[in-house]
């Protein structure tokens, strides 16, 4: 079966217009999810203001194989070094939920390991796993947002050993 034979959408949600997607969210539901995609959108186009602009100054932005990044510059040069190291990084958002103040997404993620990633060599080589995240907003701005991905997945497409995963 095709990884992407299974995905719950034939469309990117973050490509949508925010207020196709409202549904029954209330408005405060709606403006967490407006932040979500607008983050999404940040990593696609490679516009990583886009992804510190939804963060609180004392966020935590944390990709479950690194250390949290804390606060817009520790965010920043985060997404950076991603951006550096996969210029083409998109995401697709499969679906969605909104409930209170947190928000979640899941779907794909792509692109090439064009440079180091990490300490892991640039390898030239494409990736496409699953991901999702979970963000708690508090006062309109991810307090908290985790990321989470297949990350043994996207070792073995690139071609590194997924021992270095082990901590």
């Amino acid at each position: 079966m095709d990884t992407r034979e299974w995905l719950m959408s034939e469309r990117n949600l973050a490509d949508e217009p925010i207020e196709s997607l409202a549904g029954d969210l209330s408005e405060d539901e709606h403006a967490n999810l407006a932040l979500m995609v607008r983050q999404c959108r940040g990593w696609s186009s490679q516009d990583i203001e886009e992804v510190v602009a939804v963060m609180a100054p004392d966020g935590v932005y944390h990709d479950i194989t690194l250390p949290p990044a804390v606060g817009h510059d520790a965010i920043r040069e985060f997404g950076g070094r991603w951006l550096e190291s996969v210029p083409d990084i998109s995401l697709y958002m499969e679906a969605f939920c909104a409930q209170g103040n947190v928000v979640c997404n899941m779907g794909r993620m792509s692109g090439t390991i064009a440079r180091d990633h990490f300490g892991l060599p640039g390898t030239g080589r494409r990736f496409d796993c699953q991901f999702s995240q979970i963000g708690f907003v508090e006062e309109g701005r991810f307090k908290y947002l985790r990321g989470l991905w297949n990350a043994a997945d996207m070792y073995n497409q690139v071609g590194w050993d997924i021992a270095g995963l082990k901590r």
